[in-house]
């Protein structure tokens, strides 16, 4: 019999702040090396101008556009970051023998562990107010402590109570 416990999901992160800032100021560059390419007799170098922000936006924004996949598979939390829908980046892997606990996050105790600076912190969630309810994971890796926050669905948090149920703690 395949023993294998498999859920994933996937969440889009709310865009940032800076989204609109940072698309004002490329077509304010643009447009500022057009007008020189047309006042100034040294007007040819903004062919180079224009070919450095364009080259700055391809490297860029990229990064503005981010979605995060969970993917538990047997024993095994695995968090990749997918940027534009293009681009995936594997950012941890958790082992269930390495985890402390599983449970729903507490914004308090949260900002009371910040202050710590020997831990570890990473934020996968999609930073939305209507959001799904976040969870926190603590686990140890290298000798340090970690705590992931990170908003998986109900088939992702029972696969992971299958696995380790004295670990996870699931708010019904």
């Amino acid at each position: 019999m395949n023993q294998d416990i498999y859920a994933e999901w996937l969440i889009k992160r709310k865009s940032p702040w800076y989204k609109i800032p940072y698309y004002l100021l490329v077509i304010v560059l643009v447009l500022a090396v057009l007008i020189f390419m047309i006042s100034s007799p040294y007007g040819s170098w903004g062919i180079v101008g224009v070919a450095v922000i364009i080259i700055g936006v391809m490297f860029t924004h990229r990064y503005l556009k981010v979605e995060y996949e969970y993917v538990f598979v047997t024993s095994e939390l695995s968090v990749d970051a997918i940027y534009s829908e293009q681009i995936r980046k594997n950012k941890l892997r958790v082992e269930m023998s390495d985890v402390e606990s599983v449970q729903v996050t507490n914004e308090e105790w949260l900002k009371q562990k910040q202050e710590d600076k020997s831990i570890v912190f990473e934020d996968y969630t999609s930073h939305e107010k209507d959001a799904d309810q976040s969870y926190t994971i603590i686990y140890t890796s290298k000798g340090a402590t970690h705590i992931l926050t990170f908003e998986p669905n109900e088939k992702l948090l029972h696969a992971m109570w299958r696995c380790s149920p004295s670990k996870v703690k699931i708010q019904r």
